[in-house]
């Protein structure tokens, strides 16, 4: 009997254990499914159609999910509850990328059609409810002023239409400015709010000249930026304020020198606002060498590389080592100085050293067989390259593919019979690492000496320096 009893004990145990795990199981599982979110949305014309989600973080997206459409254009997202917050965009395939704000609430929207121009309307998510408000907001009313801004240049001053006009004007400053302060203070925690603190518009004083109004733009730009805060980073706001900022130092009448003097000022004061939070201070640092390598500014990026302040950022992180490391490399490869020795085979196994080749200029080209910027400027490397005079003029290409079959194909497609180098590790090609070579085409021409003499970045700039 004790036996017995036992044994329905037991069995009574296992059971209740069992159903305990179940629940707790059970439990567990719906609170995942409760804790997520989802993004649904409908654009017709795009019926059957992949959209595509991307994460926004400064000038970069990510995509982060893919969706297929229905008969009727509608689509589902489904956000993770570790999702993170701040500013997201959908790709639907076309010129559209519709901006949305996500902060661990459901959305739901619908737009009037496929193209950039169609209206976006947000049928469920306060915060993009707000964000939507001030985007039409300011848009609309700003659109309105550019018109008469045209229509005051070609109107007789004189005249009493012109100060209504001018009235009307500054009554549209004053819509824009009054909306957005009124849904900045009555959503005090919203992300919505915070980056239309940021973004909101700046406006000088009606009246002034151009140089006064260009003055007061610049002192009074970031009046309302909070450097501290890190969910900038995880929108464009903070870069968009950036490239605006730098557009204010700009006049067309600026040579190429001075324009760089006035972006170099305008750098330093960029920094003293974003010092007081290293996280967004090692980001901007590096937004701005992107942004300066991407045009070619080699002296703002000399100018950043000496004068930065990582040195007396507290916390040693991995971003604040990388952005050393790229100072170095940036100064170590800066024009005027000798290029990195390297030697290395070429694609027929013949030694290649870099200060060996006799020649009055030498142009070193970082490539790759896939990448369609290098198709773009190789052809055009390729008229000035004559192989029978290689003492006026030697190419060498190094190229990042990682299979020589596809480089093969390449060289012999094209016919680039100048020194063709190809170390097949990809990115991590000891002599790509050397350079510090992240993007493809990297160009740098040599004098007979091997100093850096220029570091085009497009076509016309290599015909410039190459003198055509």
């Amino acid at each position: 009997m004790l036996i017995i009893y036992l044994c329905k004990k037991i069995i009574n145990m296992k059971i209740y254990h069992t159903l305990l795990i179940f629940i707790i199981l059970q439990f567990g599982f719906q609170s995942g499914i409760y804790s997520q979110h989802t993004i649904n949305g409908s654009v017709p014309g795009l019926e059957n159609t992949n959209v595509y989600l991307l994460k926004i973080n400064g000038q970069s997206q990510r995509t982060v999910d893919t969706a297929l459409c229905n008969a009727n254009g509608s689509f589902t997202f489904t956000l993770d509850s570790d999702a993170p917050i701040g500013m997201y965009s959908i790709n639907t395939g076309s010129d559209q990328k519709i901006e949305l704000l996500y902060n661990n609430e459901n959305i739901r929207f619908v737009s009037s059609g496929n193209t950039a121009q169609d209206n976006v309307q947000i049928v469920e998510s306060i915060e993009n409810l707000i964000w939507y408000d001030y985007l039409y907001t300011k848009g609309f009313n700003q659109y309105k002023m550019e018109v008469i801004e045209q229509l005051l240049m070609s109107y007789p001053p004189g005249d009493e239409y012109y100060k209504y006009t001018e009235n009307y004007y500054q009554e549209l400053q004053k819509i824009i400015t009054d909306r957005c302060n009124e849904l900045i203070s009555n959503n005090p925690n919203t992300i919505a709010a915070r980056y239309i603190k940021i973004d909101m518009p700046v406006f000088a004083p009606y009246g002034m000249n151009e140089d006064e109004r260009q003055n007061y733009l610049i002192r009074h730009h970031f009046d309302n930026t909070d450097f501290t805060d890190t969910l900038l980073l995880s929108s464009n706001i903070l870069s968009s304020k950036i490239i605006k900022y730098l557009s204010l130092y700009q006049k067309p009448s600026y040579s190429k020198e001075q324009l760089e003097d006035e972006l170099i000022i305008a750098v330093d004061s960029i920094f003293n606002y974003a010092i007081v939070e290293q996280k967004v201070y090692e980001w901007v640092v590096d937004f701005l060498i992107k942004g300066f390598e991407a045009i070619g500014f080699e002296k703002g990026l000399n100018h950043i590389a000496e004068q930065n302040q990582l040195s007396e950022l507290c916390v040693n992180t991995e971003k604040k080592e990388s952005l050393e490391h790229k100072m170095e490399m940036i100064k170590k490869l800066a024009i005027g100085k000798k290029a990195p020795a390297f030697s290395v085979k070429d694609i027929n196994q013949k030694e290649i050293s870099l200060y060996d080749i006799k020649s009055d200029r030498t142009i070193l080209i970082f490539w790759a067989s896939w990448c369609p910027h290098c198709n773009e400027i190789m052809p055009v490397l390729k008229d000035y390259y004559d192989p029978q005079n290689t003492e006026k003029l030697q190419v060498v290409a190094i190229s990042i593919d990682e299979y020589k079959k596809d480089l093969m194909d390449a060289l012999k497609t094209h016919s680039y019979n100048w020194i063709n180098i190809a170390e097949l590790q990809g990115w991590d090609g000891p002599t790509l690492k050397e350079y510090g070579i992240h993007a493809t085409p990297t160009i740098f021409i040599l004098d007979k000496d091997k100093n850096i003499i220029a570091k085009p970045t497009n076509k016309a700039g290599l015909k410039k320096a190459l003198g055509r």
